[in-house]
């Protein structure tokens, strides 16, 4: 069975929801999901992303990037991953959380993706059309980012209409990717 992990950082807790709701998508296609808060990593959550077949990384989006929660594990991957190579071919995707609907989440998203692609990782973004371009779709992808996935917090730790949709179907797509890439 593929192992997927989800390396997070949260500030209000819409990160944190956002992440649970992931591994719920991806649970619910068979593939087992770790949560990893990097601010507690340790060696045990080190371990678990050395073996996850992949790895999704979330973090709010703070003065137009990652939060410097976020950004310090980022750091900490110079020698003992990225010159190794640890990370090598495996699976990536990202999520990121701000109150304002646009809130220049989508830099964020560009970070990571630069993060796993400086990791030899391989990226996979949304897939899905939301409403109002396929009208069947309302509920899904809300805000239209396709890089990755881009949710809108209540600013109480909490996700706004159509976001727990979105991070459930990203979470399954992630797993549905994790399982083909996996296959012997």
């Amino acid at each position: 069975m593929p192992r997927l992990a989800i390396a997070h950082w949260s500030g209000s807790g819409s990160v944190t929801l956002a992440a649970q709701l992931i591994a719920d998508g991806s649970r619910a296609e068979g593939v087992e999901a770790d949560l990893i808060d990097v601010s507690k990593i340790g060696d045990a959550g080190w371990e678990t992303l050395a073996q996850a077949d992949a790895i999704i990384f979330g973090t709010p989006t703070y003065m137009g990037g990652p939060a410097a929660g976020f950004k310090a594990f980022m750091d900490a991957t110079g020698s003992a991953i990225f010159v190794k190579r640890q990370w090598l071919d495996k699976l990536a995707g990202g999520f990121t959380s701000g109150v304002n609907t646009g809130g220049d989440k989508l830099a964020t998203l560009h970070a990571l993706s630069i993060f796993a692609a400086q990791q030899g990782m391989v990226w996979i973004g949304q897939d899905v059309i939301g409403a109002p371009v396929i009208e069947g779709n309302r509920g899904l992808n809300v805000s239209g980012t396709f890089l990755g996935l881009a949710v809108n917090s209540d600013g109480e730790g909490g996700l706004t209409e159509g976001c727990e949709s979105s991070a459930r179907h990203y979470g399954a797509r992630m797993a549905r990717a994790a399982r083909r890439w996996s296959q012997d």
